[in-house]
C-alpha cells in the first residue's frame, strides 16, 4: 500500500512539473539540480525518469 502511494505521488508530481514547462533538456536539468540540493541525487534522477515515462503517457493525462 505504502509504495503504490509513494508512486501514485512521484507520478502526480513529475506531471505536475511537466504541465509547469519543465520539457526542454534545460529545463530538466535545472530541475534535476534544484531537487539534488533538497532532497539529493537519487531523489532526483527517479523524479526525471518519471517525468520521461509520464511524457510518453501524456495523451492519457494530458487534457
Amino acid at each position: 500500500m505504502a509504495d503504490e502511494v509513494r508512486q501514485h505521488m512521484l507520478e502526480c508530481e513529475a506531471r505536475t512539473w511537466l504541465r509547469n514547462g519543465y520539457d526542454t533538456p534545460e529545463r530538466i536539468e535545472e530541475l534535476t539540480l534544484a531537487i539534488a540540493k533538497r532532497r539529493g541525487q537519487a531523489s532526483a534522477e527517479r523524479l526525471v525518469e518519471e517525468m520521461r515515462r509520464q511524457w510518453r503517457r501524456r495523451a492519457d493525462w494530458l487534457s
